[in-house]
């Protein structure tokens, strides 16, 4: 018994079996259109976190960042670092600066350097947060 989808790919044939299922089981949209914004997904996090849903912390593995990191604490310069991101952003002084906020900063400093736009969403969905916030009962 011959077949003439025996002499196709069999990824190709998963894939467009895959796709017959998603038309079927999906109504036809055009899904640029409906996917939330970054600016919404970031507004769902924060209602997570503040939920305790998800960690507020970030891990990042790097040797090399982890030595210079505690390199710099270690010989007390790590305030000095944290001051000069501080003024690089405009951001208010402060006394003396933990480990985990220089990182924040220098990682925003990095963000608003390379991809202002992603700062600018991170603010829009904040705002977004605060007003469903504002907006509950």
């Amino acid at each position: 018994m011959s077949d003439t989808t025996d002499d196709r790919d069999p990824e190709e044939l998963l894939e467009q079996s895959k796709e017959q299922k998603r038309h079927r089981s999906q109504p036809q949209q055009d899904t640029k259109s409906e996917d939330p914004s970054l600016e919404e997904y970031i507004a769902d996090v924060y209602e997570e976190l503040d939920a305790g849903e998800v960690p507020t912390n970030l891990t990042m593995r790097d040797r090399n960042l982890a030595a210079l990191i505690r390199g710099l604490d270690e010989a007390d310069q790590l305030d000095a670092v944290g001051a000069d991101v501080r003024e690089h952003l405009d951001r208010d002084a402060v006394d003396s600066e933990s480990r985990g906020s220089v990182l924040g900063l220098l990682v925003r400093a990095g963000l608003a350097d390379v991809r202002p736009d992603l700062i600018e969403a991170g603010e829009a969905g904040y705002e977004t947060f605060t007003e469903r916030q504002e907006t509950q009962f």
